[in-house]
């Protein structure tokens, strides 16, 4: 029933019920008090009045009559309207020898088996009245009977009336509450509407838009900085997308620019088979560049996505340096570049074997692209306190002061004629540094142009630590 109301509503509604469910029952309480209060005032007047008349005649000291001299003329006694009280006396043998003025002709009857001051119910012309009887003792001698009755009707009035009033008041009150609870309610939602209006607007082309924060710190401010969190990490991550999108068409289309042209060219005429030779292993080459961009593409979404699944190992660093050396023998031999091992500290660490792989793998490569003929690399570890460090330094072109504070950048190249030769993507260091940081380290880099580079590769000996 309540699924298609509004939140505003549902909070009034509900509230509403509460409130009702309150205000009956002390609605129902004030009724009950009422009632009993003036039930308990009638019983306590119509013993104050039957006390009244027994005591007058059993403290006079002559009996000579049943009632007090002018009794008869206070209001209560004449009038019928005014909070009257009726009185009939009989004598012993149940004669009427008394009787109120306001009972006119009438008389209140005694009755036989009716209890002494034991109050009950009755009606005289058709008005209710609480009745009460006694015996008139003088001297310890009945001298006779005495029957006091009040009207019940100005008591039973009031009492309509306070009903009449709670009913009135029970739904007027409802109404009342449901509308000021419908007005809080939506005044109390207001930065709800404007949080939806905020998040509605937002898209693709205005990410960078963020919801109003309000100064309290309620529930409602922690959902805007939650919304406004989900937010920076979209827009971060679209960010992201287009980068790598514009990165990886910008570095695609020089290789297959390449190959559509020495296609072109071989089909326009006929060649020799040295030139197709020549034109094919060119092609080739430039595919295997495709090839090796797409695989740095991948490795690189899945460092940034957290979506690598690896197993810490234990990782002798002598035997693995050594390992990525024979990896890159037929480089090394193409530019006669040697390796010079200065101390290889022959202890293991505890960490993810692959990312040690691809980190050592980058580093070593960028040193021998950009290291001269004839060069050297020098290659050394140590441990110190519960990091192992691996450095390798070369004597190769280095790196300028502006460049170096821009080379762990992901497809940052140097731009300068010593480079221009040489193959390379930009992407190598950058996945080294974000491999590192997943181990629990990080890549120092040290280098002047012309002199060589020195990359110090630090590493926890325990990743679990």
């Amino acid at each position: 029933m309540f699924k298609n109301l509004s939140i505003k509503n549902r909070i009034a509604i509900f509230y509403s019920i509460s409130f009702s469910v309150i205000l009956l029952i002390i609605l129902g309480l004030i009724y009950l008090i009422v009632n009993n209060g003036i039930n308990k005032t009638m019983y306590e007047s119509l013993e104050d009045e039957i006390d009244g008349h027994i005591n007058y005649v059993l403290q006079e000291p002559t009996f000579t009559s049943y009632v007090a001299p002018r009794e008869w003329e206070e209001i209560e006694h004449t009038d019928i309207s005014l909070n009257p009280v009726f009185i009939s006396i009989y004598d012993t043998n149940f004669n009427l020898v008394e009787n109120s003025p306001n009972l006119v002709q009438s008389k209140l009857l005694w009755k036989d088996h009716q209890k002494d001051k034991k109050p009950y119910y009755a009606y005289y012309k058709s008005i209710e009245m609480l009745i009460s009887q006694a015996k008139l003792i003088h001297h310890g001698e009945v001298v006779g009977y005495v029957v006091v009755g009040i009207s019940t009707k100005h008591n039973q009035l009031a009492l309509s009336y306070l009903q009449k009033a709670l009913v009135i008041i029970f739904p007027i009150s409802i109404l009342i509450i449901f509308f000021i609870t419908q007005f809080i309610a939506s005044k109390s939602i207001e930065p709800v509407f404007n949080i939806i209006q905020t998040a509605q607007s937002i898209s693709e082309n205005n990410l960078s838009e963020r919801i109003i924060l309000h100064k309290n710190k309620d529930e409602l401010h922690q959902l805007s900085v939650t919304i406004n969190s989900l937010l920076d990490r979209l827009e971060f991550q679209l960010i992201r997308a287009k980068q790598f999108s514009a990165d990886a068409s910008h570095e695609l289309r020089t290789p297959l620019a390449i190959i559509k042209g020495t296609l072109e060219i071989l089909i326009r005429k006929e060649r020799t088979q040295e030139e197709y030779n020549e034109k094919i292993n060119y092609t080739l080459k430039q595919v295997e560049r495709l090839y090796r961009l797409v695989e740095q593409f991948l490795l690189f979404s899945r460092v940034e996505n957290h979506s690598l699944d690896l197993d810490k190992t234990s990782i002798n660093v002598k035997n693995e340096i050594l390992t990525a050396i024979n990896r890159f023998d037929i480089l090394l031999n193409e530019k006669q570049i040697q390796i010079k091992i200065n101390q290889l500290t022959n202890e293991s660490i505890n960490s993810y074997k692959e990312v040690i792989e691809i980190i050592i793998d980058n580093i070593l490569s960028n040193a021998i692209k950009y290291s001269k003929l004839n060069g050297i690399i020098t290659i050394s570890s140590n441990f110190e306190n519960s990091y192992c460090y691996i450095i390798f330094e070369d004597n190769g072109i280095g790196i300028s002061e502006n460049d170096l504070e821009l080379i762990k950048n992901r497809f940052f190249r140097t731009q300068d004629q010593t480079t221009l030769n040489i193959s390379g993507s930009g992407l190598g260091l950058n996945i080294a540094t974000k491999f590192a940081e997943i181990i629990g380290g990080k890549i120092i880099i040290e280098s002047k142009k012309g002199q060589g580079t020195k990359v110090i590769l630090k590493i926890k000996k325990n990743l679990e630590d």
